[in-house]
């Protein structure tokens, strides 16, 4: 090239000109899945709480009867365990109401207070510890629904005990060849109950338990007893008994609600 001539203008480099526009390309699609992919997670998180919102107050006549009472009831032994999980089984349950009416299965204030509730329906069953000493009859008390969970039977059960004797109750549910075989209203020596934790769970869940031989509450004398005429403190143990199956199977019915919408 002789001085003075002007400089010829540079070549254009064809690939590097393709890869540029090809990544160009190739990050505009990620920007575009990238957002699709956070408005499906957006939109899975909101079908969930849809999902729940429609399933828990529906649970009670969609689900089989004996996956609300499952064979057996226990504490968690952490986050991951489940509340019918035979190796901490608490309560084996021995048989189903076929009934379902308020009335049918609630008797003394608790009836009062879940009518006044507009109560829908009860399911009950009937459960036995390990030893066959106890045995209770647990209720799924279905209410209509309210945005507050603080609106629920909470406030009535803690209300009821802090009274000197028992006045509610779930109504006793025999069954035949079982050590509950002769298990009666009568023989009810404490009581429980709690309104189910968690969201989109319209329930309140109650508990009567006795002992299987017609054992009945005495008065306790001296130190033993509350006063001399309360029998308050001999029924501890079987209201503590209640309060135990009731609050295993709100457990469940809590994992019932995360399986059926996760």
């Amino acid at each position: 090239m002789q001085p003075g001539m002007p400089l010829p203008p540079p070549k254009k480099n064809t690939g590097r000109t393709c890869l540029t526009a090809f990544l160009g390309v190739v990050g505009a699609l990620a920007l575009l899945a990238g957002g699709a992919l956070a408005a499906h997670t957006v939109s899975n998180a909101q079908q969930d709480v849809s999902n729940r919102t429609g399933y828990g107050p529906a649970m009670w006549r969609n689900e089989p009867v004996d996956k609300l009472f499952p064979k057996t009831l226990g504490p968690k032994a952490d986050a991951q365990s489940e509340a019918d999980d035979p190796k901490s089984a608490e309560w084996h349950r021995l048989g189903i109401s076929e009934q379902t009416g308020c009335a049918d299965a609630l008797t003394g204030t608790l009836a009062a207070e879940a009518e006044k509730r507009g109560c829908k329906a009860v399911l009950r069953a009937t459960y036995a510890d390990p030893t066959g000493n106890f045995v209770a009859t647990v209720a799924l008390i279905v209410l209509p629904e309210v945005e507050d969970p603080e609106e629920g039977m909470g406030t009535f059960f803690d209300a009821e005990r802090d009274k000197r004797t028992e006045s509610h109750g779930v109504k006793a549910l025999p069954v035949p060849d079982t050590v509950a075989a002769g298990w009666k209203d009568s023989r009810r020596n404490g009581s429980d109950g709690m309104q189910a934790g968690g969201l989109y769970l319209p329930y309140a869940i109650a508990a009567s338990a006795g002992s299987a031989d017609g054992r009945k509450a005495g008065r306790l004398p001296g130190q033993w007893g509350r006063t001399e005429h309360d029998a308050k403190s001999d029924r501890m143990p079987w209201r503590e008994a209640a309060e135990t199956l009731a609050h295993d199977l709100s457990l469940h019915i809590g994992d019932l609600l995360m399986e059926e919408t996760s």
